[in-house]
């Protein structure tokens, strides 16, 4: 039998502990974290625009990749909702070699607008975006991304080695936003261009 002595001094040492660890037996236990988050839905897709607004816009794009023979990679910004093309860009490597033509355009758009607005945004350019240049549209939270050249095919037809990561992998390894991409918007004609370029 326990004694009353024990008794009380067992409950005096309950009612001592620190607030934080009296749990109650019947208290639910947290719920684990979950393994796999979802990605998040695109903000925009690639039918707010008809096919022939996308290569309507594809060929300004086309307009400032022929502004450097030697890598035309050309961009530019739109605003789907206006048709207002808010920013462009031109491939500088040989300047900086980080001034590929989609972080030229992201860097206009910022010096016209600011870094806002990103969301409902799409950004054209001649070719698919290389790792460094999907994820900097990424960063930005662009609402999407349509391009003409895929990395895998016409670059290297070109003579190009690119690295061997596509913008689809870019976006499927990103939790916290999803742009849509859409590809092959005028490839027929920006192949060529860049089979066309002048060499070195």
């Amino acid at each position: 039998m326990i004694s009353k002595r024990t008794l009380l001094m067992s409950f005096g040492a309950l009612v001592c502990l620190p607030a934080g660890r009296r749990a109650r037996a019947d208290a639910p236990s947290p719920a684990p974290p979950s393994s796999s988050t979802p990605s998040p839905a695109p903000r925009l897709s690639s039918s707010v625009l008809s096919r022939e607004q996308h290569e309507r816009f594809m060929r300004l794009a086309i307009e400032q990749g022929r502004k450097n023979p030697y890598y035309p990679f050309g961009a530019v910004i739109v605003e789907p909702q206006t048709g207002a093309v808010v920013a462009e860009g031109t491939n500088n490597a040989r300047e900086n070699p980080t001034l590929h033509g989609e972080i030229v355009c992201i860097n206009d758009y910022v010096s016209r607008h600011g870094n806002r607005g990103w969301g409902s945004k799409i950004l054209y350019s001649t070719a698919e975006p290389c790792p460094m240049c999907m994820t900097a549209l990424i960063f930005a939270h662009i609402g999407g991304v349509v391009y003409a050249t895929s990395a895998f095919d016409g670059q290297k037809k070109a003579g190009m080695d690119p690295i061997k990561i596509s913008a689809q992998d870019i976006v499927d390894a990103t939790p916290f936003t999803r742009p849509f991409l859409l590809g092959g918007i005028l490839s027929a004609e920006t192949d060529r261009m860049f089979l066309d370029r002048k060499r070195h």
